[in-house]
């Protein structure tokens, strides 16, 4: 169901700091997705994640990244 919701047409409306990463060989979902969606929000900050996994593991050397761009985020 989730894949048919379409909420491009409001991504610019969106007014708050706004994080957007996303794993680049993503198995689940198509990198340019994540691409497109930071684009489309004013002022998006995308960060690129080497990773396969849609959900970033704890294992994975993409983890310290995913951690650190969250915590500096927060601090803004």
């Amino acid at each position: 169901m989730f894949g048919d919701v379409d909420v491009t047409s409001l991504l610019s409306q969106v007014t708050v700091p706004t994080l957007v990463m996303h794993a680049r060989d993503d198995a689940r979902v198509p990198f340019d997705n994540g691409r497109r969606l930071a684009a489309g929000i004013p002022g998006a900050r995308f960060v690129p994640l080497q990773s396969r996994n849609h959900l970033i593991l704890e294992s994975e050397p993409a983890y310290a990244r995913f951690i650190e761009e969250i915590t500096a985020f927060m601090k803004t």
